[in-house]
């Protein structure tokens, strides 16, 4: 970040552009992130994951008294309380037990086993299937999958223990019942007996004692029959639970802890890696950034570009601290040997890269500066200038290479003194072939003996061929880049593929942004100021422009 009055906000663009200069940086931090997340996981106690399925009968039977065996519906919370009866401690002690946790696991005490045993046991029910899952974890795979077992085991054990008990409770109270039935039928025959003996009997109550004698009997039949049923039931009760899939070694897997899984892993690496690019974006000067440059890519010049989302054309009195910068950049220019005219190329590194707004400030002040400027913009895939200059896209450079229109006929006189501009014109087939062509060296060697700087707004030469044959035409060529987001080395990539189309690497123009205030309010010691937008007009004499841009500029 720039120090002083040119000290920048980083913001989500520049954010992005400066974390992708820094990718090495944080590609090194996440993988010493996974480097130290497999050391961590070599060290923690492995453990394999196995699971066992109990189904349960979804509409058990159940004992309805006298009247027989009939089928009710499940109640709502049975399956959770199955599985809270699963996952009991008493459940769990008895499996510890029978299989000796303790020894295996290092346990201490009891507590510490039962601590354990809560985190490497676990009981999900799930209703839907009226089943229960046990999950267990152990030492290895073949003892997860017999701790899986033996816990599924126990509970479908106790479960047929409940059932005999219950068909044996019911068989001893029916065997109570028929009893009872038989104690009173030899009550009856005995008071039978009596009344017999008795003279004066009537045979009223020994008609209504044989009656009830029979029902008695036809009801202690009813009690055999069902206790010999009840016998039967009890020698084949089964529980309402069964093991349906139990838990194999060779489907139990290894587990590891979240914290130390992969994607966990990965994100905190990426996470570290940003916050320590974004905490490495120191404050510099202005000046050891400039010297940084011109040193590390040996270039003539470098600087600062301001940008602050409006065209500088029609604007009378900018505010300082937008136009010193650029004034810097006049005054390293002027010292460059060009003759009487110094062309100068500038591209973007990237396409998405701020381009229009800074070649057209550094026209305005070489314009100030009693210079006759030119600018070309020679991006036909994407221009942007002919807006700042509130001029129309046709006609404009196409047209003169295409040899359709004079060369008076495509430029614009803008509203600011010494201030020209040369739209792109429509997009042609082959804009390489223009830009190759004679008529394009015939326009060279025109706009050198009429003006005395020429800006040429250019594609990115990693994006597009025009760029090459741009920076061959020129005397220097610059690269235009956000002060993030810029890095040395992609910089060398960039003045490699200019040397390439022998085109040296002239400098590095990096841009930041500036606050202000609703488009049209520059912050400046300390006092917002409005810019004038009236329009200037000035002719340069021996140029004869056919057209003028009219209007207040924009962006």
């Amino acid at each position: 970040m720039i120090s002083g009055q040119y000290a920048t906000t980083l913001g989500w663009v520049e954010r992005f552009h400066f974390l992708r200069s820094r990718w090495p940086l944080i590609l090194l931090l996440t993988s010493l992130v996974l480097l130290a997340g497999a050391a961590l996981r070599t060290k923690t106690t492995r453990l394999y994951e196995a699971t066992a399925r109990i189904e349960l009968d979804p509409a058990p039977e159940a004992a309805a008294g006298l009247a027989g065996t009939k089928f009710r519906p499940e109640p709502p919370g049975e399956i959770s309380r199955q599985a809270a009866e699963l996952g009991s401690r008493a459940l769990l002690s008895e499996t510890a037990e029978f299989r000796s946790l303790a020894e295996r696991w290092g346990a201490a005490d009891e507590e510490a086993l039962s601590g354990l045993l809560q985190t490497r046991l676990r009981v999900v029910a799930i209703p839907e299937e009226h089943a229960l899952a046990v999950i267990a974890r152990d030492l290895s795979k073949e003892k997860a999958a017999a701790l899986a077992n033996a816990l599924a085991g126990r509970f479908v054990a106790r479960k047929e223990s409940e059932a005999r008990a219950e068909a044996n409770a019911r068989l001893r109270r029916l065997e109570a019942e028929a009893a009872a039935c038989q104690r009173e039928i030899e009550g009856m025959e005995g008071r039978l007996v009596e009344i017999e003996h008795i003279l004066e009997n009537d045979g009223k109550e020994s008609a209504d004692l044989r009656q009830k004698l029979a029902n008695q009997r036809h009801l202690l039949h009813s009690f055999e029959a069902k206790r010999q049923l009840a016998v039967l039931e009890s020698k084949e009760a089964k529980a309402a639970a069964r093991i349906a899939a139990p838990a194999l070694p060779g489907r139990a897997a290894p587990v590891v802890p979240l914290g130390l899984s992969l994607p966990v892993l990965l994100l905190l690496g990426l996470a570290i890696g940003i916050a320590a690019a974004l905490a490495s974006h120191r404050e510099r000067s202005r000046w050891s950034a400039v010297a940084e440059l011109m040193e590390g890519l040996q270039a003539p010049f470098a600087g600062f570009a301001p940008l602050s989302g409006r065209s500088q054309v029609p604007v009378k009195d900018a505010p300082a601290p937008l136009l010193e910068p650029y004034r810097e950049l006049r005054n390293r220019l002027l010292r460059l040997p060009a003759g009487g005219c110094l062309i100068l190329t500038l591209m973007p590194y990237r396409r998405t890269d701020p381009l229009g707004e800074a070649v057209v400030n550094l026209a305005c002040v070489l314009a100030d500066a009693g210079r006759t400027t030119l600018v070309i913009d020679a991006d036909f895939r994407q221009p942007t200038l002919h807006g700042f200059f509130d001029a129309a896209r046709h006609p404009g450079l196409s047209d003169f290479l295409s040899g359709e229109m004079r060369l008076e006929e495509t430029v614009v006189r803008s509203r600011r003194p010494n201030l020209w501009f040369m739209p792109t014109g429509p997009l042609h087939d082959d804009p390489g072939g223009l830009l190759n062509g004679r008529r394009m060296g015939d326009l060279v060697w025109e706009l050198r003996s009429r003006f005395e700087f020429i800006l040429i707004a250019s594609p990115s030469i990693h994006e597009v061929s025009d760029a090459g044959l741009l920076a061959g035409l020129a005397d220097y060529t610059a690269v235009v880049t956000p002060c993030a987001g810029h890095s040395l080395r992609q910089l060398r990539e960039t003045k490699t593929a200019l040397e390439t189309v022998s085109a040296p690497l002239g400098g590095v123009i990096l841009t930041t942004r500036v606050k202000g205030r609703k488009g049209n309010a520059m912050a400046g010691s300390g006092t917002l100021r409005r810019w004038p937008t009236r329009s200037i007009r000035h002719e340069r004499p021996g140029a004869t422009p056919q057209r003028q841009a009219t209007g207040t500029g924009h962006c």
